[in-house]
This record gives structure tokens, C-alpha cells and sequence, in this order.
């Protein structure tokens, strides 16, 4: 991942040296559970703790034993000494491999539910902020009705929070180590030490094993990372939109000294937002790529381990950058009242078309008739007293009752129930 968009604490957590020290780790607690067993002697798990196998080292010997894994091993046992055969025994690579990335991937959701949970808070407070400020509201880029702008923002809190239970959902999912060996058989470790390691580290046994941990697994937690990001998409796309020339009523943050362009000095352009959208693009890829991975062969190959080098590291650190960003959006975003207020009035004799309508068929009038008077009128851009009047003359009606009425009802006191 470039520099641009790590994150500090998912650049910690997939770093090779923190990754080395999660494999020693597993080593550590599963031959902690050989000697509680009786099966090795005591004290050879205080020497595993006691060594530190370095990055530099594993590089330097796979480059004689073009495998990772089996160079650490030869490492730790080295490094051990009397008692080192005890280190992996029983054990495949994926056995440490696959139990060292659902900690990975436990640790680095953990840091995204929390960064979730900070954006669900700045949005529920700039809702409940706009609760009663009118906005008029847009289908396909069109005006609709008025609606408000705490509604807007509702929607989005709610959108998110589901994404946080799906989050919460495929961090359950992950939870799931193996140690079982190399088809998941239990050539030499039996159920019950697999269990009892696994436990120690939180996390549950694969019932059926292969080699691996199932990769619909890895496929879930990817795929609720892209959704995620789809809603960020959305958000950050009807901020662009706001802050189009034309409509001018919302803008992101606009810092001291900062530039909108290179050519153009009126120009403040939604980056935050559009880079919000671009990185979208690249983790719902991402997500394709860990459907992919599902389909190996037989109890393993190895067509994954490539692609997963590249794709959880980056989806966290890319999901947990837009959460970021998007969060410091919604806390500074500018509204631009009087805009919204000029296209509220610019807006009105559409934004009323409806309550035309269902008055008119309130008083008996055929609903095609009457909808295809209120449509011509508009299209020929009466204004909106205009629209009444002429309706008023044509049908033999009374709309006063639309005149005097407010297009929609400021939210009470169950708004704030709606974000349960």
C-alpha cells in the first residue's frame, strides 16, 4: 500500500515483523498446550517467548528455501535449540499461517468498527443538528418534494450502521483457526490439543477441515469491506453533487492555504469526496478477487496466498483511510443555507405537484385529467401561484387548503427514536 493511504495502526498490524512475531506467537501456545498435555516437556514454550525471529532473517533464509513459512521455522528452531522439535510439530504451514491471519484480520476489524462507530456518531450529530432544515429533495438528478436534510443524513447514519453490523458479522466469521494438519485429518495433533490452543487465542476450530481455513471466510469479511466502501461511494457522491456550481449547498471543508487548482484560483473542488469514490473502485475489485480465491483445488493450493498478500492489508488500510476521511467531511462539511432556500423557492411549483394532484382527486376529479393539466402547466414553468390559480379556473376548485399548508411537517420528538 503507498504511503498515501495507510493507515498507522493497519501498517502495524500487516507488517512483516508483527506478522512473523503472530506465527511465533501460535508456535508459542500451541506447544504451551503440548506440554499441559504431557506430550512435550515444560519450559520449551518460555524459550520460544524468549527468542525473537527478525523480517531480515526469514528474507535472508528463503532466499535458500523459497518458503516463508519453513524459514521461520528453521529459524525459531535454531534460535531454541534443545527442544525444538517440538516447534511446528504436526503441524502444516497453513495450520500457523491461516490461525495467524483470522488474529490479523480480527485486530485490523476491531481498528475499523471503531472508526465506523466515530463517523456513525459525526453523522447522527449533524442529523439531528438539520433535523427541521428544508432541502428539496432529488430523484434522478431531478426536483422532487421537499424533504430535510437530517432525513438525508438519517438515511446515510442508518446505511452505515448496518455496515457496522456486517462488519461485527464478519469478524464472527473470521474467528476461526486450524490446527489439525495437512489435510485437516489429525495425522498427529488431536482435536482436543487443537481446541484447547485455539481457545487461548480466542478464536474457534474449523469442524471439517482441509488445509485451510475455508476462504468464503475471507470472501465474507472482503465483501462487507466493499460494501462498506459502496455506501461511502454514495455518500461522497451526493456530496459532489451538492457542491456542483449549480447547486451550491453543501461543500466539503475548505482549509486556509489550500488550493482548489493549479490554473484556476475560484475553484474549491470536492477531492475528499472524489477520492472517497475512486478507492471504492479498487476494493470492490478486491472483492471479486477473494470470491475468486474461494475456488482451489482439492484440500488446497496455493492460487490465493498471492492475492491475499495484496488484498486484505490493502482493504483495510484503504477502508479505514475513506472512513477517516469521509469523517472529518460530515464533521466540517459547510451547508449553505440561503442556496438551499433559493432552490427551495426556484423549486416550489414542482415540489407541490403531488398535493395538487391528490387534492384534486380528493374532490372527484379524474386523476389522468387532472395530472396531465398540473404536468402542462409546469412544463410551460408557471410559477407556483400561478399553477394553483389556473387550476383553481379550470377545475372549479378551492386549493387554498395547498397554499397555506406547509409541504411537509417539521420532525418531533421520534426523530431521535429513528437512529435505534
Amino acid at each position: 500500500m503507498i504511503n498515501r493511504y495507510k493507515n498507522q495502526k493497519i501498517s502495524y498490524i500487516w507488517d512483516d515483523q508483527n506478522k512473523f512475531d503472530t506465527w511465533k506467537k501460535v508456535q508459542e501456545t500451541y506447544v504451551k498446550t503440548l506440554e499441559e498435555e504431557g506430550v512435550a516437556k515444560p519450559g520449551i514454550s518460555e524459550k520460544i517467548a524468549s527468542v525473537s525471529v527478525e523480517a531480515e532473517e526469514v528474507y535472508e533464509r528463503e532466499k535458500v528455501t523459497n518458503h516463508d513459512l519453513a524459514s521461520f521455522v528453521d529459524i525459531l528452531q535454531n534460535k531454541v535449540g534443545e527442544g525444538s522439535n517440538w516447534i511446528h510439530y504436526g503441524l502444516t504451514s497453513s495450520d500457523v499461517v491461516d490461525t495467524s491471519n483470522s488474529l490479523l484480520i480480527k485486530e485490523s476489524l476491531e481498528v475499523l468498527l471503531k472508526l465506523v462507530d466515530d463517523l456513525l456518531n459525526e453523522i447522527k450529530n449533524r442529523a439531528i443538528e438539520e433535523q427541521n432544515t428544508k432541502i428539496i429533495g432529488r430523484t434522478h438528478g431531478v426536483f422532487a418534494e421537499e424533504t430535510f436534510l437530517g432525513n438525508i443524513l438519517g438515511n446515510w447514519y442508518l446505511e452505515i450502521k448496518r455496515n457496522l453490523d456486517r462488519i461485527s458479522t464478519a469478524k464472527e466469521t473470521i474467528s476461526y483457526g486450524k490446527l489439525s494438519g495437512p489435510v485437516g485429518n489429525y495425522t498427529v495433533v488431536t482435536p482436543e490439543i487443537e481446541d484447547k490452543t485455539l481457545n487461548k487465542l480466542d478464536l474457534k476450530a474449523e469442524k471439517f477441515a482441509s488445509q485451510i481455513v475455508s476462504r468464503d471466510r475471507y470472501a465474507e469479511v472482503v465483501s462487507a469491506i466493499s460494501i462498506l466502501a459502496s455506501s461511502y461511494d454514495r455518500i461522497a457522491g451526493n456530496l459532489r453533487s451538492y457542491q456542483r456550481s449549480e447547486i451550491s449547498e453543501i461543500f466539503e471543508p475548505f482549509k486556509d492555504g489550500q488550493k482548489g487548482s493549479s490554473a484556476m484560483p475560484h475553484k474549491k473542488n470536492p477531492i475528499g469526496s472524489e477520492r472517497i469514490s475512486g478507492l471504492s473502485r479498487i476494493i470492490r475489485g478486491y472483492s471479486v478477487s477473494s470470491l475468486e480465491n474461494m475456488v482451489l483445488w482439492n484440500e488446497r493450493d496455493i492460487s490465493n496466498s498471492s492475492v491475499e498478500r495484496i488484498i486484505i492489508p490493502d482493504s483495510f488500510n484503504i477502508i479505514c483511510f475513506m472512513t477517516t476521511e469521509l469523517t472529518s467531511i460530515i464533521k466540517n462539511m459547510v451547508i449553505n443555507y440561503d442556496q438551499i432556500n433559493k432552490n427551495l423557492e426556484n423549486a416550489k411549483n414542482k415540489s407541490i405537484s403531488q398535493k395538487v394532484l391528490s387534492e384534486l382527486v380528493n374532490n372527484g376529479i379524474d386523476r389522468d385529467k387532472a395530472y396531465r393539466s398540473i404536468q402542462n402547466l409546469i412544463f410551460e414553468n408557471n410559477s407556483a401561484e400561478e399553477l394553483m390559480k389556473s387550476i383553481e379556473e379550470e377545475f372549479d376548485v378551492d386549493l387554498s387548503n395547498v397554499a397555506n399548508s406547509e409541504n411537509i411537517i417539521d420532525n418531533n420528538d421520534s426523530f431521535l427514536d429513528k437512529f435505534n
